[in-house]
């Protein structure tokens, strides 16, 4: 089963242009079987996801996209924002407290900016990876995004290189804020899942792979890219 495990609607977020309709039709219209509704400091009511789910073929799952103090993190398993956490270590125990799963999001947006505009050295691909595993919000989530699609292929490629470094699968997600980016890069699971328990369920057991759907609808596993530099 394909799931976009990153998506914006307008409902929760300024800069997202997209309604549960829009999101419904495309992702029917891709193949794609579920969308995480990652929103931020904003959680859909368990309810609500499940009248769309039992009206269409698209399941849809809330969670939320927290800005922490150690960077972005999709929380699973939350019901509400709950005060304080936006500290990452404390989001970090509420979702141990609920039965949640952290996911860092986006971790190295712009990260090779500093040296691509002259402010710092070139490193060489070795020197990034091992710079980038001593970001502390890799010891405190279960996963990473290994596929953004507001992401350059250099900052995904870091990441899939790092999840592998950690032994870490590595999720997908378009991070969509209208209908054309939804499903471009996404999650496979084995197993077809139609509520957030579940979800929850299979990315503990290990149980998918991120992946890229091409334009032809066909799913190519992002697993063995090659490494840059």
């Amino acid at each position: 089963m394909i799931i976009d495990m990153h998506v914006h609607t307008a409902k929760g977020g300024y800069d997202s242009m997209l309604t549960i309709p829009q999101l419904i039709a495309e992702a029917e219209m891709k193949g794609i079987g579920g969308v995480c509704l990652t929103e931020h400091i904003y959680v859909w009511s368990r309810k609500a996801l499940q009248s769309f789910t039992a009206n269409h073929s698209v399941a849809l799952i809330g969670g939320m996209e927290i800005e922490t103090d150690m960077g972005h993190i999709v929380v699973l398993g939350l019901d509400r924002y709950i005060s304080g956490i936006h500290k990452a270590s404390n989001l970090r125990r509420i979702a141990d407290e609920v039965g949640g799963f952290l996911i860092a999001v986006h971790p190295f947006r712009r990260y090779f900016e500093p040296q691509d505009f002259g402010i710092k050295p070139k490193r060489s691909w070795s020197e990034v990876i091992a710079d980038a595993l001593d970001l502390p919000i890799l010891g405190l989530v279960d996963e990473i995004e290994v596929l953004n699609g507001g992401c350059t292929e250099r900052e995904n490629l870091l990441a899939l290189e790092v999840a592998k470094r950690l032994g870490m699968r590595g999720t997908g997600g378009s991070d969509a804020h209208s209908e054309h980016g939804i499903g471009y890069f996404a999650t496979v699971f084995e197993r077809e899942i139609r509520g957030e328990r579940e979800l929850i369920a299979e990315l503990k057991a290990g149980c998918f792979y991120p992946a890229k759907r091409l334009p032809s609808g066909e799913i190519i596993p992002y697993a063995n890219e090659a490494p840059l530099g």
